[in-house]
């Protein structure tokens, strides 16, 4: 396997503008098969929800998503907790009805006052939506930084 550093594409989030910052990337030279190297998922994860409630804007549907799987709430979770159905959820997640500005702060209000999943199922982040729609999701650099995990750059 060849070993390099380089700036790949996270997208197994669901949020398709995230870029990772000199992630160790091994890939084959027989076959071509490659895989990055993701240390600390737990933590970037947390750096992303946190970037993600700080950006100003209102949320978009990736970006719900993202941070309802973080959670680790079903869409009837979230939108029981939220105090709306989960027909109202799946629209804002898939673009079809933005996040009202009430909802956008509950939503952040609940990021951060609930302790995230810590199992993550591969199969839920693989899960990404893939439509641009208004709102226009952040655009994410992270870099791995020491030993303290992740750092977000300009979002």
């Amino acid at each position: 396997m060849g070993v390099r550093r380089e700036n790949r594409r996270y997208d197994a989030g669901g949020l398709p503008q995230v870029v990772l910052q000199d992630v160790e990337t091994r890939r084959c030279p027989r076959c071509g098969a490659e895989e990055v190297v993701i240390p600390r998922i737990e933590g970037l994860h947390r750096v992303i929800a946190g970037a993600l409630i700080h950006k100003p804007a209102r949320l978009a549907g990736s970006e719900i998503r993202f941070l309802r799987k973080y959670l680790g709430l079903s869409g009837a979770d979230l939108a029981r907790r939220m105090g709306t159905t989960r027909e109202t959820v799946s629209r804002w997640e898939g673009g079809a009805t933005p996040i009202g500005p009430q909802a956008d702060r509950l939503l952040r209000v609940l990021v951060t006052t609930t302790d995230p999943v810590e199992d993550y199922s591969v199969e839920e982040f693989l899960i990404g939506i893939r439509r641009s729609a208004a709102p226009e999701p952040a655009r994410l650099t992270l870099k791995a930084h020491g030993t303290r995990g992740w750092l977000a750059g300009a979002v």
